[in-house]
């Protein structure tokens, strides 16, 4: 009599076997959706005009003694200058139009001067704007109000603002259709640990997520 032998399948096989069954899983389908949103929110969020700033501040004159260099702004004479640079620069992919931006009365694109600033003059830096920028700016109250037509991709604004006073905590504030809010410019490598973090942090309620789905369809008596 001749006996048969059962066939057992390679270790190969069984691993395809094993990859083949977590492809086609419902763990595999949930992963999937996980990617899918970050995947739609990264698309989402640089399809939108995505509005920055930076500021530096430097003092221009210093004149210790009496008969030293002085600057003369709206007829008045200082020793002591400060030039503040502040660039406001679309990094999103859409252009942002000046009829988008909320209108002076409810939340324009400003610039908000601390109460103890005193501004001494104001004006566009020409070097740090893009050239084919048409941006204005207006002071009402403590605020200098920033108006233009086009805000392209990669377009910037630079405003120079001339005080008395050594100040460098200033910001761009306001909204726009698709801005809900004006965001410190980073640097790359501190954008890129960001989006790094957030993706990190999203695969990780995955996979909690994936633990807890298949730990409860274990707990599920079968009929």
């Amino acid at each position: 009599m001749h006996h048969k032998h059962k066939i057992k399948p390679c270790h190969k096989t069984k691993r395809l076997q094993t990859i083949w069954k977590f492809l086609t899983s419902d763990s595999m389908a949930f992963l999937m959706g996980i990617v899918a949103i970050i995947i739609g929110y990264y698309q989402f969020y640089i399809s939108r005009p995505i509005l920055e700033y930076s500021t530096s501040t430097d003092k221009i004159i210093s004149t210790p003694s009496s008969g030293g260099m002085k600057l003369h702004i709206n007829g008045a004479e200082y020793q002591d200058i400060y030039k503040s640079l502040i660039t406001l620069t679309n990094s999103g992919e859409e252009a942002l139009s000046g009829s988008d931006v909320s209108p002076i009365g409810h939340d324009p694109i400003r610039i908000p001067i601390p109460p103890r600033v005193k501004i001494l003059s104001y004006n566009i830096d020409s070097e740090n704007t893009s050239p084919e920028i048409d941006a204005q700016l207006k002071k009402i109250g403590n605020d200098i109000i920033i108006t233009f037509s086009f805000l392209n991709p990669k377009n910037s604004i630079g405003i120079n603002l001339f005080t008395e006073h050594d100040y460098d905590q200033y910001k761009i504030i306001g909204s726009a259709v698709g801005v809900n809010k004006i965001l410190p410019a980073l640097s790359g490598q501190k954008y890129k640990k960001i989006i790094a973090l957030n993706f990190l942090v999203l695969l990780l309620c995955g996979i909690i997520g994936i633990f807890i789905f298949r730990s409860r369809r274990r707990r599920i008596p079968r009929i």
